[in-house]
């Protein structure tokens, strides 16, 4: 099991419990998550029994409904909250030139944390964008002065620019929405606009 899915299976334990399999698979599907973070939705079931073997969550209770077959309802361990936040700070605290996941966990588990270390860490992203963006360009000049590498490999650089610089653009509006109050954090009253209760 990757880490990905470990943080994923977690995270949303950790929003809903108690809660059963079935369930998780359902609202990861709604995230999309097979598509950004490569979680295969059929794994879910075998990431909840690692995770429990592992002691970072525990069985809650066995739950029958009607005809359906009995369903395990699971619940965090302490443990399960330490891994949880552990990799959860481990992702969302690097930017990758090429790959969004690590904004995605941000935006999918922002909830989980003080609404401080979240600006923090928005803070830390645009200034990590910048330095991505300005060593793209060196790259740039490199495939120019370059006697075997083709000259539009230089396009692979471009994307990838154009791509942080919109993220660039979604943190610093973000972050504005975090510093007029927007969602709620640990520690804060649930906010009237979003659904989640931390």
């Amino acid at each position: 099991m990757s880490n990905l899915t470990r943080l994923m299976v977690l995270g949303a334990v950790h929003q809903f419990q108690p809660v059963h399999g079935y369930f998780l698979r359902q609202e990861l599907i709604t995230w999309h998550v097979d598509e950004w973070a490569n979680v295969n939705p059929g794994s879910i079931y075998n990431a909840l029994s690692s995770l429990k073997k592992d002691g970072y969550v525990e069985e809650h209770c066995i739950e029958t409904e009607g005809k359906r077959p009995e369903r395990t309802v699971y619940k965090m361990t302490p443990e399960g909250n330490v891994e949880f936040i552990r990799l959860l700070r481990k992702v969302i605290w690097t930017v990758d030139a090429f790959d969004t996941k690590s904004g995605m966990v941000l935006t999918s588990f922002m909830f989980a944390l003080s609404r401080q270390e979240v600006i923090e860490v928005l803070e830390h992203r645009v200034r990590e964008i910048d330095a991505r963006v300005k060593a793209n360009g060196y790259h740039v000049e490199d495939v120019a002065q370059s006697e075997t590498t083709p000259l539009y490999v230089r396009e692979i650089f471009e994307l990838s620019t154009t791509r942080l610089k919109g993220e660039k653009e979604w943190t610093e509006a973000l972050l504005q929405r975090l510093h007029d109050g927007e969602y709620s954090f640990v520690g804060e009253e649930p906010s009237k606009r979003g659904r989640h209760q931390p």
